[in-house]
């Protein structure tokens, strides 16, 4: 599938996803509780400097927007990508602002998750001292029920505030 037929089709799922009232039909508890886990063990992965299992919630060939760029990230790219960040960091906090927003699509196959995160964290500045940083993130995420039963993430679009540095 190339790229600008996979961008398409994304945005049609969004888009279904924006729909009003996606949310508010019975029976989707376990499914947001699925969700709900999932993101708990993002916090997990990170607090523990885990790669592999953050990364695991990534779909094959995930979309990222981020800091004005569009890109398909495959899995073992966004392994090493976050093996370096992991390694290169200290988590001091990761924690949520407020509780993540979670809304289904009509059939339940997919959802997006809203999340509102402050991050704290330390790492080695230019002349080898600690610097702590603060930034305040939100993204949302987009998931895909797969055929096994498991959420996947397909798209994540991201942004923060400047972070402060002490």
């Amino acid at each position: 599938m190339g790229t600008s037929n996979y961008f398409r089709q994304l945005a049609m799922a969004i888009a279904i996803l924006l729909l009003p009232g996606c949310g508010q039909r019975p029976g989707l508890a376990e499914a947001r509780e699925k969700l709900l886990a999932l993101h708990s063990k993002q916090q997990d992965a990170h607090l523990h400097k885990n790669a592999k299992q953050f990364v695991e919630q990534f779909a094959e060939n995930m979309v990222s927007v981020n800091r004005g760029k569009i890109s398909v990230v495959p899995r073992d790219s966004a392994l090493k990508r976050f093996q370096n960040y992991f390694r290169d960091v200290e988590f001091i906090k990761w924690e949520d602002v407020s509780p993540p927003v979670i809304e289904f699509s009509a059939d339940a196959s997919m959802a997006y998750m809203l999340v509102d995160k402050l991050v704290v964290l330390t790492y080695k500045g230019e002349g080898k001292d600690p610097v702590e940083e603060t930034t305040h993130f939100a993204w949302i995420s987009v998931f895909k029920k797969q055929p096994d039963g498991e959420w996947k993430i397909v798209c994540n679009v991201s942004t923060n505030e400047p972070a402060v540095k002490k």
